[in-house]
C-alpha cells in the first residue's frame, strides 16, 4: 500500500525538476512512512510513498523490468499476482522480487493495455515506457484506491491525493461551483469532478494512456446484469465459495493483520472465514458510543460475535468532542463529504493500527448484496399506489411531517423513512431513487442559494444517481439502484473516505466483499432472491452464511455505522455551528441565503425536521474553505 505521484510534461525535451516530484511525494507521507521512491527520466517524473506490506526487503519502487526500459510507481494490492507470476515466468520473464508490484512491469510487456482487466486487487499504478515514451496509468474494477489528474497546456499530473498535485508549481485550491451544487445535493462529489476546479478524479476500470502530449481514456470493465436460473442452494453454494476465495487471497501479508467488527453479517462474515482458513487468532476492532448514544453503538453486538468466535477483541468509544477532529480530518480527506462514518472510521482504524498494519472490512455488501431500507422502495410503491393520490398529500404525508424525527431512536428513525418515502413517491423512477438519496432536492436548492450563486450555477445540475440509474442494463429497480450505488455514493462517498480515513493512520484497509468477482455473481442473482418480501434483505447472502454465521448474527437488525451527529448538534456540536454558520460567515461566502441557513439550524434544534445531513454538508464545505483556498490550520 503506497501513495503514487507523476508529472508528465508534453514537451519531449522538457524536464522535470526532482525536487518537485519529492515535494509532492512530502504530502502523502502518511500513506507510505516506511520507504519512498522515485525516478525523473526524460519528460517524465514519478514517485511514490511506500507502506511496506509484502517483500518487505526487496518490494522498493520504481520496480523496473529486465532491462530498466519499464518503470511502476504502485497503489494498492494484486491479489491474484502468485497465478500472473507463475504465468509470465513460463513466457519467459524473470522477477527480482517477491513483490506483487513486479507482475506489473512483466504484465504490460506481455499484454499492454490490457493488463488491468487482467488483475484481481485494487490498485492505482503508472507505468513508464521509455522506449515508447508512454505513461500508462489504471484504477480498479471498482475504484478501492483513488487517482486524480490535472492537465495544463504543459503538463499531466496525477496522484493518489489532491493534496499532491496542489504541491505543484502554479496549481492553486480553487473551488470548482459546480462541485458545490453535486455535494449539497448528493453529500459528496461524484467523478469526474472534485472540489477543486482543474483536478478530476479519474473513473474506477480506467486505462489512461499517455503520449504525443495528448491523454485518452477507456473503460476495461462495466457491470451487466445476466439473470441465470440455478437453485438456491446452488446460489449459496458459489457465494460461499466465491466469498473463501476473495478472503483466501486477500489474507496474503508478511505483517499483522485483523478485521473490523460490527457485529453485523458482512464483518461477522468475514472473521467467520478467517476462523475457517485457518487463522487462529483474529484480532478485531469495533467503536461505539455510550449514554444517550447508546441506540447507534454496536460495542455490545461486537463484542457478543467477538466472544462467538474467540477473537483477540479491541474496542473505543466515542465522545461527542470529535469536533476538535473535523478540521484535521477534512485535510486528510481532500474533499468534504456529509457521512459521518468517516469520523468513526478514523478512530477505528487509529486504534487498529496499534497493534496491526492491515485491516480488513466489510466494506461494500450492502451495496452488493440489497442490504439498506432504501433498496425497498420500489415494494412501497406498490402499496402506496392502491392508496387514492389525495390522500398521499392530503392526509398521510402532513400527519407524518406533525412526528418528530431523529436518528436517535428506532420509530423516530423509522419516521424520517417514511417522510422522505411520502415526499418523492410521485416522481419518475430515477428521479425518485436520486431524492431518496440526496440532500438538498431542487426546490430546497433553490430556497438556500443565494440569487447571485444560483445564477452562476444554473447551468449545472445534479443528476449523475439518475444518470446511473438509467444507465444500467437491467429493467429491475433493484438492480438499477445497486448499479447507481456502485457508480456512485460506493466510490465517491464510502470507498472514498474508508481510504483516507485507513490510510490517514497508514492502515491498509482491504475490502474482500468488493472483489469484482463477486459483484458479477451479485448481478446474475435473481433480483428477488437478494431481497425477499419487506424484511428479507441480503437474503441469499444471510442464507449462504447460515452455517458459518449463528442466527443471533443473521437475524440481528441492521445498525448504521455512523455517528449520533444529530442529536450533537442539538447539544456538544452547537457551538460549532454557530461558529462556522453565522450569519455573518454565510453572508460572506455568497453561497447560500444567511436566513434560509439559519432556518435549517432552528429546524433541527427544535426537532421539526432532521437537518443533521444538511447542517453538515454546509458545515464540511465551510471547513474545506477554510483548510485548503484560505489555508487555515484550524
Amino acid at each position: 500500500m503506497c501513495g503514487i505521484v507523476g508529472i508528465y510534461c508534453r514537451e519531449p525535451d522538457a524536464q522535470v525538476p526532482a525536487g518537485t516530484i519529492e515535494a509532492m511525494c512530502g504530502t502523502i507521507v502518511h500513506r507510505g512512512p516506511d520507504d519512498q521512491g522515485t525516478i525523473c527520466a526524460q519528460n517524465v517524473g514519478m514517485g511514490m510513498r511506500r507502506l511496506s506490506i509484502i517483500d518487505l526487503s526487496g518490494g522498493h519502487q520504481p520496480i523496473f523490468n529486465e532491462d530498466g526500459s519499464v518503470a511502476v510507481v504502485f497503489n494498492g494490492e494484486i491479489y491474484n499476482y502468485p497465478e500472473l507470476k507463475r504465468e509470465l515466468a513460463s513466457a519467459g520473464h524473470t522477477f527480482r522480487t517477491h513483490s506483487d508490484t513486479e507482475v506489473l512491469v512483466h504484465g504490460y510487456e506481455e499484454w499492454g493495455d490490457d493488463l488491468p482487466a487482467r488483475l484481481n486487487g485494487m490498485f492505482a499504478f503508472s507505468i513508464w515506457d521509455s522506449r515508447r515514451k508512454r505513461v500508462l496509468l489504471a484504477r480498479d474494477h471498482i475504484g478501492v484506491k483513488p487517482l486524480y489528474l490535472y492537465e495544463d497546456s504543459g503538463r499531466i499530473a496525477w496522484a493518489s491525493e489532491v493534496k499532491a498535485l496542489l504541491a505543484l508549481p502554479g496549481v492553486r485550491a480553487e473551488p470548482d461551483p459546480a462541485a458545490i451544487i453535486d455535494l449539497i445535493s448528493l453529500g459528496y462529489v461524484p467523478a469526474p469532478r472534485t472540489m477543486f476546479s482543474g483536478i478530476r478524479k479519474v473513473a474506477p476500470a480506467t486505462v489512461i494512456a499517455i503520449e504525443d502530449g495528448r491523454a485518452r481514456a477507456s473503460t476495461y470493465w462495466d457491470l451487466e446484469f445476466h439473470e441465470e436460473r440455478r437453485t438456491f442452494e446452488d446460489w449459496c453454494h458459489e457465494l460461499r465459495e466465491l466469498i473463501d476465495d476473495a478472503i483466501r487471497r486477500q489474507l496474503m501479508s508478511d505483517v499483522p493483520l485483523g478485521a473490523f467488527l460490527s457485529g453485523g453479517v458482512d464483518s461477522s462474515t468475514i472473521v467467520a472465514t478467517m476462523r475457517r482458513l485457518g487463522v487462529d487468532r483474529v484480532s478485531t476492532y469495533s467503536i461505539g458510543f455510550g449514554g444517550q448514544d447508546a441506540f447507534h453503538s454496536e460495542l455490545s453486538d461486537a463484542a457478543w460475535t467477538a466472544r462467538h468466535f474467540k477473537t483477540d477483541h479491541h474496542e473505543i468509544v466515542v465522545e461527542p468532542d470529535v469536533s476538535k477532529l473535523f478540521v484535521p480530518l477534512i485535510r486528510y480527506l481532500d474533499e468534504p463529504v456529509t457521512d459521518t462514518s468517516f469520523v468513526v472510521t478514523y478512530l477505528v482504524s487509529k486504534l487498529a493500527r496499534e497493534s496491526v498494519k492491515v485491516i480488513l472490512s466489510g466494506v461494500g455488501g450492502d451495496e452488493i448484496f440489497a442490504g439498506y431500507r432504501r433498496y425497498l422502495g420500489p415494494r412501497l410503491q406498490k402499496l402506496y399506489g392502491v392508496v387514492p393520490r389525495a390522500m398521499h398529500r392530503k392526509v398521510l404525508l402532513p400527519m407524518v411531517k406533525m412526528l418528530p424525527v431523529d436518528r436517535g431512536s428506532a420509530w423516530k428513525s423509522k419516521v424520517r423513512y417514511m417522510r422522505g418515502f411520502l415526499e418523492h413517491a410521485d416522481r419518475p423512477e430515477a428521479d425518485r431513487y436520486q431524492s431518496y438519496v440526496g440532500i438538498f432536492g431542487d426546490e430546497a436548492r433553490h430556497s438556500l442559494l443565494s440569487a447571485d450563486f444560483e445564477r452562476q450555477t444554473r447551468e449545472h445540475r445534479s443528476e449523475q444517481v439518475a444518470e446511473a440509474y438509467r444507465g444500467a442494463r437491467s429493467g429491475d429497480p433493484l438492480n438499477r439502484m445497486l448499479y447507481a450505488d456502485l457508480k456512485t455514493s460506493l466510490v465517491d462517498s464510502l470507498l472514498a473516505f474508508t481510504d483516507k480515513m485507513t490510510m490517514a493512520v497508514s492502515l491498509e484497509a482491504r475490502v474482500p466483499l468488493l472483489d469484482y468477482r463477486l459483484i458479477e455473481l451479485a448481478a446474475r442473482i435473481p433480483p428477488r432472491l437478494k431481497l425477499s418480501g419487506f424484511k428479507g434483505m441480503k437474503h441469499v447472502f444471510k442464507r449462504a452464511m447460515g452455517d458459518r454465521l449463528p442466527a443471533e448474527v443473521i437475524d440481528r437488525k441492521k445498525r448504521g455505522f455512523g455517528t449520533p451527529v444529530s442529536r450533537w448538534f442539538r447539544g456538544d456540536l452547537r457551538p460549532l455551528l454557530s461558529e462556522h454558520l453565522s450569519a455573518e460567515r454565510v453572508r460572506a461566502r455568497g453561497y447560500f441565503r444567511p436566513e434560509a441557513v439559519e432556518l435549517l439550524i432552528d429546524d433541527h434544534l427544535a426537532q421539526r425536521a432532521d437537518r443533521s445531513e444538511h447542517l453538515l454538508a454546509l458545515l464540511a464545505l465551510e471547513l474545506w474553505q477554510q483548510v485548503f483556498v484560505e489555508g487555515k490550520a484550524s
